[in-house]
């Protein structure tokens, strides 16, 4: 008996459990999807506090397990094609696609692989003099003295990033030949549509209707796909050889030329092109926010860091291109942004579904529930934490070493990790090292928050910038 209670014991159809068996605590609410979309981190929060770390919701419509211990996260993060399968809600798959890495659970594995090379290791560290190049031209447009709202100020340059990086064009307001042969005429009406379509995620209703969130995210994604579809024609059609290691969308065109009954359909690319771009805009530029808002209100980390880049790189100018060798030898940087995804995860995790009953520790998971590995219960346990109301980059530091696997989850983990992470951290740190160089800033007060679907500093929230 203490062998089956201590490891994943996966349950036949109709097997009894073994006895001394609980369910999770707490009984699900009418009222648990408007609770957790109100205030994900409250909800979490008070639950924890009442029932620990693994309890029974009502979340979107079904009963939903939340779990924050590293031993259910690492159950759930790692069941797919055993016990679990992807169970986001009807909404959101429809806003993801048919050929998302979430659909068609048998070719997860062959797609992801296919897909990582282009935003991981070589490919990823050959991107990097562009992303300083543009980083550094960004910021130079920022006033020299003055407030500035935050978010829109650091999702312009990560917009302006991400693009040439992953559909390999330049989308320049300035310059209306960039838009030729384009169904949009500013970047300004895509960002519109990416609103549009992120808001349609959790509609409460599948109507069809431009009357619903739900409606209009689906015309928004048909538009977004268009506009997907005339990019990639027009590389296509650009002048020269394609280079497999120039893009994100390079990269797949290339893969297609020589296997054109492989994975990559132009399906396929335009589904990825229009979702890689979605996340990782949205979620770098969350992230490098909320870090320049903790810089700002831990002073004396910002010193640190200054002082740890002048003993990593010496003598800068604003020109500079920071090397991956650089970056890597930045630990308490690397450090620091994980504090800001540990105090402000972006997200959860993907919801699974129970395919078969486990029992792990004494606690019956039953068939049929969904189950959610979320980090806003992993990142608050004092029993993965210490104190973790503060704010202590050098928990992630010897000798301390917190946040090992499955207690730091920003990123999920299992087979449906983000394909996007390395990207996110590679700009986050160039992003963070021009902007301690170049400026200093004062925070206006407390900043508010987004809290759902993805939690992100709200619009208005301004800094005071002083260039150094």
């Amino acid at each position: 008996m203490e062998q089956l209670l201590s490891e994943i014991m996966i349950l036949r159809d109709g097997q009894t459990p073994p006895a001394g068996i609980t369910t999770p605590p707490r009984q699900a609410r009418w009222y648990d999807t408007f609770s957790y979309i109100a205030n994900p981190e409250r909800f979490c929060s008070q639950n924890l506090e009442k029932y620990g770390p693994i309890f029974n919701t009502g979340v979107f419509g079904s009963k939903t397990i939340f779990v924050g211990s590293a031993r259910a996260n690492q159950m759930v993060l790692n069941g797919d094609s055993k016990y679990t399968e992807i169970a986001l809600p009807d909404t959101t798959m429809d806003m993801f696609g048919e050929y998302s890495l979430f659909q068609r659970p048998a070719l997860h594995r062959e797609r992801k692989n296919a897909l990582a090379p282009g935003l991981t290791g070589e490919i990823l560290a050959g991107y990097r003099p562009r992303i300083n190049t543009t980083i550094i031209d960004g910021l130079s447009k920022w006033t020299n003295t003055g407030k500035i709202s935050l978010y829109p100020a650091v999702e312009k340059i990560c917009f302006e990033v991400l693009v040439p990086l992953l559909l390999g064009v330049s989308l320049d307001d300035t310059n209306p030949k960039s838009f030729e042969g384009l169904p949009l005429a500013n970047s300004n009406q895509l960002k519109s549509l990416y609103k549009t379509y992120f808001d349609g995620f959790y509609g409460l209703s599948k109507w069809k209707s431009p009357l619903t969130s739900y409606g209009r995210g689906l015309k928004a994604r048909a538009k977004l796909l268009e506009f997907m579809r005339a990019v990639i024609a027009k590389r296509r059609l650009s002048q020269g050889e394609i280079n497999p290691k120039a893009d994100f969308l390079s990269m797949m065109l290339v893969n297609q030329q020589q296997n054109p009954d492989g994975i990559f359909s132009d399906a396929l690319i335009e589904n990825q092109c229009l979702l890689q771009l979605w996340a990782s805009h949205y979620e770098i530029s969350a992230l490098v926010s909320s870090l320049i808002y903790q810089l700002g209100r831990f002073p004396q980390i910002l010193d640190k860091l200054r002082s740890e880049q002048a003993k990593v790189v010496g003598e800068l100018s604003n020109s500079k291109t920071f090397s991956s060798e650089q970056l890597k030898q930045m630990v308490f940087l690397e450090a620091v942004i994980k504090e800001t995804l540990r105090i402000n995860p972006p997200s959860s995790t993907a919801n699974r579904r129970l395919t078969q009953s486990v029992v792990l520790d004494g606690i019956l998971y039953a068939k049929g529930c969904t189950i959610i590995a979320e980090p806003r219960l992993a990142h608050i346990m004092p029993e993965h934490f210490h104190q973790p109301e503060l704010f202590e980059a050098e928990r992630f530091l010897p000798p301390r070493n917190e946040g090992r696997m499955y207690e730091f989850i920003p990123f999920g983990g299992g087979v449906h990790a983000c394909l996007g992470a390395q990207m996110a951290m590679t700009i986050t740190k160039i992003f963070a090292n021009h902007l301690i160089y170049l400026f200093d800033w004062q925070l206006t007060g407390e900043a508010s928050f987004v809290q759902f679907p993805l939690k992100k500093i709200k619009n208005n929230y301004q800094i005071i910038l002083q260039k150094r």
